[in-house]
């Protein structure tokens, strides 16, 4: 979310909000894009429709986005005919309003891979080719976005120079070409202000600029900050609910619905952990997530047209690396490993469970081991058939014998108690 604008040589107490009018869309459709402004819901930390808010909606509703490119194409919106190497900045002196105001700012955006898809911020350190992304901005003081630009990667001083430019030169419809009063240059950008400085410092005045100081940054950092943790909060509180609906719509074998909430609710699970919330708000939603993902494998597997146990799978794993305290992500995987004929990988998942110290001595998971390795029979109590048995899961199978090896806690308990009862 952005910051909020200086004023001068003072911060601006204004916050960004959108300006654009009903019939003014830069030439699109007023209908349709009233239309879709509607659709897009506020930032319940704000209250607003804010930039990021945009983005996210668009993502998720590639039909609508295909919709308004078209419109876009249509018009030729976005196709740069101007020359910024020889544009005159001079000429737009008399555009200048006092104490008019422009920010350039820097955003983390997470995460992508190699394909430019985005990564959950809890796995990308583990994964190989994924780089972080950030969203270059400029806005005015009446919140305005003036130009915006992805970066894969931090951004180099041409990358910037460019978006300077644009915002002047080149802005988004429906803004005007134009000169701000006063620019201030996020202190982020501070390694590139002697590649800036030059082009700066050619702008006709009154225009001035100068670099947020640190004060300023921290300022906004702890203001963002409790934003993040505002909107943390509360999407907490929506994935909560999503959860909850999963878990009904789970209940009634609606396997349709089911998918569906437990989805929403892992994205905004993501959102919670993309606001850097603090560590027990952080620990909550690792753990819920890795209940949603596990819930979602559950519904994949819910007999019938639509069961899909290679994803069921992956939602196991992904529960397993959100929180490895939870057993049910590894029956999760176990259960789809099965289906799958995958019977060693079914008993590793369980016994990779059974050796971490906070779950060897897990009932459900033990059950879940003897189910696999007896073909759902259980434990003999015919005593040379359970002598057997065990003799050959320990000693003579030297895959399993390999994978039991030392195993204590409740799988070592359960076998001296049905081995007692042969000695009685």
């Amino acid at each position: 979310m952005p910051p909020k604008a200086a004023k001068g040589n003072r911060r601006a107490s204004k916050e960004v909000r959108s300006k654009a009018k009903v019939d003014d869309f830069g030439g699109l459709d007023p209908g349709m894009m009233m239309s879709l402004m509607k659709k897009i819901p506020k930032n319940p930390a704000t209250g607003r429709v804010d930039l990021l808010d945009i983005m996210k909606y668009m993502e998720e509703n590639p039909s609508e986005m295909s919709e308004l490119m078209g419109e876009v194409d249509k018009l030729g919106i976005g196709k740069s005919d101007t020359d910024l190497s020889t544009f005159n900045y001079e000429a737009l002196a008399p555009t200048i309003v006092h104490e008019s105001a422009w920010v350039i700012q820097l955003e983390s955006m997470g995460f992508v891979d190699r394909n430019g898809k985005p990564v959950d911020p809890d796995q990308a350190s583990g994964s190989t080719g994924v780089r972080p992304t950030f969203m270059l901005y400029c806005y005015d003081e009446k919140g305005s976005y003036r130009l915006t630009r992805e970066c894969v990667g931090l951004p180099e001083a041409n990358t910037i120079l460019d978006v300077l430019q644009r915002a002047i030169a080149e802005p988004l419809l429906p803004l005007k070409p134009c000169l701000p009063w006063f620019l201030l240059l996020s202190i982020k950008l501070q390694q590139h202000v002697s590649s800036l400085k030059p082009f700066l410092d050619s702008l006709p005045s009154p225009f001035h600029w100068r670099l947020e100081t640190r004060e300023e940054a921290e300022g906004l950092h702890n203001g963002v900050d409790a934003l993040n943790q505002a909107g943390a909060r509360n999407s907490m509180s929506l994935a909560t609910k999503a959860k909850t609906t999963g878990n009904d719509a789970f209940h009634k074998q609606d396997r349709i619905s089911a998918l569906r909430a437990y989805s929403e609710a892992l994205k905004h699970l993501i959102d919670v952990l993309c606001q850097k919330p603090d560590s027990e708000l952080e620990g909550k939603a690792k753990k819920l997530q890795a209940v949603c993902y596990a819930n979602r494998a559950a519904a994949y597997l819910i007999p019938g047209k639509g069961i899909d146990m290679n994803r069921a799978l992956k939602d196991g794993q992904d529960s397993e690396k959100a929180d490895p305290s939870y057993n049910k992500a590894y029956i999760r995987q176990a259960t789809s490993s099965r289906m799958l004929g995958k019977m060693d990988d079914a008993q590793d998942a369980i016994v990779r469970a059974l050796r971490r110290k906070d779950l060897e001595n897990d009932v459900n998971l033990v059950d879940c081991l003897i189910d696999l390795m007896t073909g759902g029979k259980g434990m003999s109590d015919n005593e040379e058939t359970f002598k057997n048995w065990l003799l050959d899961v320990l000693i003579n199978d030297r895959k399993s014998s390999t994978r039991l090896r030392d195993l204590g806690g409740e799988w070592r308990r359960r076998c001296d108690v049905q081995f007692a009862k042969f000695k009685r």
